[in-house]
């Protein structure tokens, strides 16, 4: 069992710095969003009201990540789409047709990035 415990622990630790790493990141955009519905994101329901929001690099990978008060609430994988096949300025924020999703949409210089999230209850 103690034969296992170091190597146990490095994989923790390297772990925990990779999430470091992937937190920080290169910011892209950064700004407010504010959700007029909880919203689920995963298994968790992240509750109406304003946040700020960021799209970062990291690691290869473009990701949302939304805080509030300076903490982390939800970070997922960005949807990209060129920037001509779905004019957008800025950052827009919509409920779509139906009502079960929240669309957020950033132009970053040829590509929109998007997520969505899904409308709770």
């Amino acid at each position: 069992m103690w034969k296992l415990a170091k190597p146990l622990a490095l994989v923790f630790t390297l772990s925990i710095a990779a999430l470091a790493v992937a937190q920080e990141g290169n910011v892209l955009y950064q700004g407010n969003v504010n959700l007029p519905r909880d919203v689920k994101f995963g298994d968790q329901t992240v509750a109406r009201g304003s946040y700020q929001i960021a799209l970062t690099e990291a690691e290869g990978d473009t990701w949302f990540v939304l805080s509030k008060s300076g903490q982390e609430v939800s970070r997922d994988l960005a949807i990209e789409w060129p920037a001509n096949e779905l004019p957008t300025e800025g950052m827009q924020s919509e409920i779509l047709v139906g009502g079960e999703y929240f669309r957020v949409r950033v132009r970053q210089g040829s590509s929109v990035y998007f997520i969505h999230y899904l409308i709770a209850g």
